[in-house]
């Protein structure tokens, strides 16, 4: 009997067959893993890291990294998309930058020179322009979304953090987070407008510590903007569709944003603002504080909603390392969710079906269902320090 190895009397032919095949079913296989991913612009996360130049895209479709854009930046704070998201926009606040890229083929096209520390940046409704927020400069510049370049600079502000849009496209409300006003742009001419100040207080006088408006979300069925002041613990109520000043209203000590700003229709969901000293968040609906939840910490910089799940709030605890989840209509907490490591912020997909959360201390990114509360993915090795999500129509904020 022959003791000769099976495979050495294989026809040599019948291996390179063998070998095709082979080749052919891995292209298949791979075929097969790629055709899950949707491959829409549409249905991306974006993920900026802040201790390293690097932002990922995540596929929510398939649950899968589909690329790295290694920017060349220093200090990266939030990333948003132009109107057909086929660009991104991010923020170097080191370079004194807001750098460009190309969504589909991640690849830079532009390091725009900004006034200094850029950090926040929002679209207009029109899609025209991004109001950026350079902080060191007590400036607002202006991109040009078809030329990327920057058309105008607004100086005069009081380390501006936020800008947001009026339901009718005609004005951007910029949050000064060191005064006691807000700044009122009107964005047919790109110059400021007015300002609203907090009852008893001026529009020059500076607030020490940071301890003005981080935010001015605006209640996107109703038109009504809430502005936490750090300060004094008081939120500044201004319906911008009548331009007035409503009742203010009082909250806890220290609070930070009124998380009232996002995509979806949730029929008269409450509004949380952590307090940050208390560590709580008061429950605000149209026009009264209901009371305050204690499950926020000191460092919560983001609640998040989903129509999903109507009444529930997903509150970021930064220091607590998890995801608080309470029920807004009965005062409680329902659930809280160990993602492993400090959290900075999160977006809600634009259907309401995820909540994509970074996780900064673990450079970690997950994903959590919003009706189920299960953590569907965890993405690790994303970068250095993780800071900001971006999602196409999804709640986006940054801190």
């Amino acid at each position: 009997m022959s003791t000769r190895p099976l495979f050495a009397v294989v026809p040599s032919f019948a291996v390179a067959l063998f070998a095709v095949a082979v080749s052919l079913f891995a292209v298949a296989g791979c075929h097969e893993t790629a055709s899950k991913c949707s491959g829409s612009l549409a249905d991306r996360a974006y993920i900026v890291s802040k201790n390293s130049d690097e932002v990922h895209a995540i596929d929510l479709t398939c649950m899968e990294v589909v690329g790295k854009v290694a920017t060349g930046g220093q200090a990266l704070h939030m990333l948003e998309l132009n109107a057909d998201f086929s660009k991104a926009y991010v923020d170097s606040e080191a370079t004194n930058e807001t750098i460009i890229f190309d969504a589909r083929t991640l690849t830079v096209s532009k390091h725009l020179t900004t006034p200094r520390h850029p950090t926040h940046l929002s679209l207009t409704r029109d899609g025209k322009y991004f109001a950026v927020m350079a902080e060191l400069d007590n400036a607002v510049y202006f991109i040009d979304t078809a030329t990327d370049e920057i058309v105008r600079t607004l100086p005069g502000f009081m380390t501006p953090h936020f800008a947001r849009m009026s339901l009718d496209g005609r004005y951007a409300y910029v949050a000064n987070l060191g005064g006691h006003h807000l700044t009122r742009v009107d964005l047919t001419s790109l110059s400021v407008d007015g300002t609203i100040a907090l009852d008893g207080f001026d529009d020059h006088t500076v607030a020490a510590g940071e301890g003005g408006f981080a935010d001015a979300q605006i209640d996107q069925q109703t038109g009504i903007l809430y502005a936490a002041h750090r300060d004094s613990g008081r939120v500044l109520v201004y319906d911008t569709v009548a331009q007035r000043k409503l009742d203010e209203l009082t909250v806890g000590n220290r609070p930070w944003i009124v998380y009232a700003e996002h995509p979806f229709q949730l029929h008269g969901q409450a509004k949380l603002v952590p307090n940050f000293v208390d560590r709580s968040a008061s429950v605000i609906d149209s026009a009264a504080v209901l009371g305050a939840l204690p499950f926020a910490d000191e460092e919560s910089f983001g609640v998040n909603y989903s129509p999903l799940a109507p009444g529930r709030a997903f509150i970021m605890n930064r220091g607590r390392q998890e995801i608080a989840v309470a029920d807004t209509q009965n005062m409680k907490l329902t659930a809280r969710i160990d993602v492993g490591g400090t959290t900075e912020t999160a977006s809600t997909t634009a259907d309401g079906k995820y909540i994509v959360a970074t996780v900064s201390s673990a450079n970690r990114v997950v994903v959590i269902d919003a009706a189920t509360l299960a953590i569907v993915k965890t993405f690790d090795n994303i970068g250095s320090y993780p800071w900001s999500v971006t999602i196409p129509r999804g709640q986006n904020y940054c801190h």
